[in-house]
């Protein structure tokens, strides 16, 4: 929800709003135990949020710390733990999938028809009744307009889009028809393009390719190992034969348009030797160096960090990132259910991972981005053997004699408990 407001100095938006209300329950609930045992990645985004309000203390003083050291608590740990206390099995999951779909498919009439004629009608419409951002210019790209939708710029409304991909074919598509599923996941992969950004579209062919793979590959089960496999091996190919870093390459490559390309070049260039120059507390609310007539903004999620917390923010990130999803990975004992849903969560991070290296999540994407995280959490805690289709009735899974008492009527009138005597004609 596009609305902005103010409450004495603080800014608020609809979702700032909603965590400001929730992230005190949604703590005491993790500290309680109601959302699973307490995992790594937890602990990591705890300890980057302390970094975070500590380099800001050490460089801005406390006055200018609060304020940003407290929102970033809210973004972080009060979306995160929304989803990790909240999202508990796979019934839940689901649902909030199938909400995701649906407010993606909501959106798709208005998508269609700014895209054909410039006019962000949502957006119009939002202005009428409150403050909102602005409607930002975007340059036509392919004839057509960039989608902004609800959300601060056409990149957002791309990640948004991204962000619901595999999660719509493997969690919504789980055991309903192939006309179905597909109409679906074409349905977002259609308001994804049309944003008509570098980023989302990067996260949107990984994530269609890896569908591919796993589709034509279904009935080989080492396909997941030789394909990382085969990543790891050009992966380290390419740091020792290329002159450039892997992830300079992967930029160079991965852009709308040579202009791009080279901007996102500068920015991986300039922003690794600012946080070569400020390794433990990065620049804080200051500019990072760079010429003068570069933009101030940086296209790369996973280095703002790094630039603007310092190293050790940005490496408690990564790992908070990679335990859950390295965990996720290597979860054993699942359902078939279970481990479709594990394919589709792990599938929608890897399109995160990599739209990362070409955009920034800020404002609503980023409270997106550690909601969805959290939302995969509980697969690590699943026990989960019920394979019935999505929206079909649970049915218990312990055998009948546990717990079980016979019903007084159900039991004949001329049933004895005693047993019955012997016969003595039998004993002669």
């Amino acid at each position: 929800m596009p609305f902005l407001f103010h409450v004495g100095p603080m800014l608020l938006s609809a979702n700032r709003l909603v965590l400001l209300i929730a992230v005190l329950p949604c703590v005491g609930l993790w500290l309680s135990g109601r959302a699973g045992r307490v995992r790594i990645a937890d602990i990591a985004l705890l300890l980057m949020w302390a970094w975070i309000s500590l380099g800001l203390l050490v460089l801005e003083g406390m006055d200018a710390m609060l304020m940003p050291g407290g929102i970033s608590f809210i973004e972080t740990m009060g979306a995160y733990l929304l989803a990790r206390c909240f999202v508990r099995d796979a019934d839940s999951f689901y649902a909030m999938v199938k909400f995701l779909f649906w407010v993606i498919a909501a959106m798709f009439p208005f998508t269609i028809y700014e895209t054909l004629t410039g006019n962000d009608i949502l957006m119009q419409m939002a202005k009428r009744l409150g403050s909102t951002d602005n409607i930002v210019w975007k340059e036509p790209r392919w004839g057509l307009d960039r989608v902004q939708g609800v959300f601060p710029h056409p990149i957002l409304f791309g990640v948004f889009c991204g962000g619901a991909t595999a999660l719509t074919y493997y969690v919504l598509g789980y055991k309903t028809s192939k006309l179905r599923r597909l109409f679906q996941t074409a349905l977002v992969t259609l308001s994804v393009m049309l944003s008509l950004s570098s980023g989302p579209l990067t996260a949107l062919i990984a994530q269609l390719a890896l569908i591919l793979w796993d589709r034509v590959l279904s009935g080989f089960r080492q396909r997941w190992v030789v394909l990382s496999s085969m990543v790891a091996t050009m992966y380290i190919a390419l740091e020792i034969a290329a002159k450039r870093s892997v992830p300079a390459i992967f930029i160079a490559y991965f852009a709308f348009d040579p202009w791009t390309a080279s901007n996102r070049l500068r920015i991986w260039n300039y922003g690794t030797e600012s946080v070569m120059n400020y390794p433990f507390f990065g620049v804080g609310l200051g500019e990072w160096a760079r010429p003068y007539w570069m933009s101030s903004s940086m296209d790369m999620f996973w280095l703002v960090s790094a630039v603007q917390n310092g190293l050790p923010a940005a490496l408690m990130l990564q790992l908070a990132f990679f335990s859950l999803f390295l965990g996720i990975i290597f979860k054993t004992g699942l359902s078939e259910r279970v481990a479709r849903y594990r394919t589709g969560y792990l599938v929608c991070m890897v399109g995160f991972f990599l739209g990362g290296w070409t955009v920034h999540y800020w404002k609503v994407i980023y409270v997106f981005f550690m909601f969805l995280l959290g939302s995969g959490a509980w697969i690590l805690d699943s026990t989960d053997t019920d394979d019935a289709p999505n929206g079909a009735e649970r049915q218990p899974t312990a055998p009948p004699h546990v717990g079980y008492t016979r019903p007084r009527e159900s039991i004949p009138q001329n049933y004895s408990r005693r047993p019955p005597a012997p016969s003595r004609r039998r004993e002669r």
